[in-house]
């Protein structure tokens, strides 16, 4: 999947950036402001809450930010990409939608759902080669946190906020096997995430690391 190649060149990049600076801790980042220290969580201690089919799961969550090159909707410049996973149905959620730097209520643009593996896998929605659509369904941000510079030439946030309920259509594909009786929808109930955060260069960040990658061969 190439979000996990450019995750892969994030972390090159990042290492470079770091090479000259004293060790920091695997889980705790400390972010110097003009007048505060913060400590603030690691992308992988960010927490999302999802009630599915009426069951509550917690998953582990990320995101990845970028413009919003199709300007869908004026105000809101910034298109979010919130995935999540774990859980004992090997759950993943993921959902696409529309943010400004601040809080507000914002248009879901995507989404899909997975659980379970192999042969009892359920596969939920479509992102992957789909183009982001305005639905019906809307995040609202509770938090939207300036934590200061990322020594990238960007900011790095922290954002918390709520999904309200939806209901996600199988994929096509996943229903022509009648044998495997694959549900035709999930009802993904209230999502709720905490500290999740982000850097708002994340595209000049890429550009940085693969300029590196050329020079390094």
């Amino acid at each position: 999947m190439r979000y996990s190649i450019l995750t892969a060149f994030l972390a090159i990049l990042c290492a470079c950036n770091n090479s000259k600076k004293p060790e920091k801790t695997a889980d705790i980042k400390t972010i110097r402001t003009d007048t505060t220290e913060e400590k603030v969580p690691d992308s992988k201690t960010g927490n999302v809450s999802v009630i599915v089919d009426d069951k509550t799961i917690q998953l582990n969550g990320s995101l990845l930010v970028s413009k919003d090159k199709d300007k869908l909707q004026p105000g809101a410049d910034y298109l979010v990409v919130m995935t999540s996973s774990g859980g004992e149905d090997h759950a993943s959620l993921t959902i696409n939608f529309l943010m400004a730097l601040k809080e507000g209520t914002y248009p879901v643009v995507g989404n899909s759902f997975v659980r379970g593996d192999n042969d009892n896998g359920e596969v939920y929605g479509s992102i992957l080669g789909g183009k982001p659509k305005i639905t019906e369904y809307k995040v609202t941000l509770t938090e939207v946190k300036d934590l200061g510079s990322n020594n990238l030439g960007g900011h790095k946030w922290r954002i918390s906020g709520t999904v309200e309920p939806m209901t996600i259509k199988a994929m096509a594909i996943m229903l022509l096997d009648e044998t495997k009786k694959h549900p035709k929808e999930v009802n993904i109930g209230k999502v709720t995430f905490t500290n999740l955060p982000f850097d708002d260069n994340w595209e000049e960040m890429m550009k940085k690391a693969m300029d590196q990658l050329k020079k390094a061969n």
